[in-house]
């Protein structure tokens, strides 16, 4: 299946070493995602998480990929062109 990242928001805080570095669009098929966040963690690592629909005090996934290797392959792509854009 065709995963290519239509639009990346960085959102990066300076001097922080974790914590939230953008969100991304992307393009899954002909389905489009959304408000798609990129998190760096305190280790140097990436990770994605899919948007959620917050409801008083609880959160409701609005998109759940099934396959880890579809979310691996959202993970990578939005990683890799994070990278690229900003030189990391």
């Amino acid at each position: 299946m065709r995963v290519e990242v239509a639009k990346f928001y960085p959102f990066e805080i300076p001097g922080r070493k974790g914590g939230l570095v953008g969100y991304a669009d992307v393009l899954v098929g002909d389905l489009l995602i959304r408000g798609i966040r990129l998190f760096r963690n305190r280790y140097g690592g990436y990770y994605v998480q899919m948007p959620v629909l917050p409801s008083g005090d609880r959160s409701y996934p609005v998109v759940e990929v099934m396959s880890r290797e579809l979310l691996e392959e959202i993970r990578r792509k939005v990683v890799d062109l994070y990278k690229e854009k900003f030189k990391i």
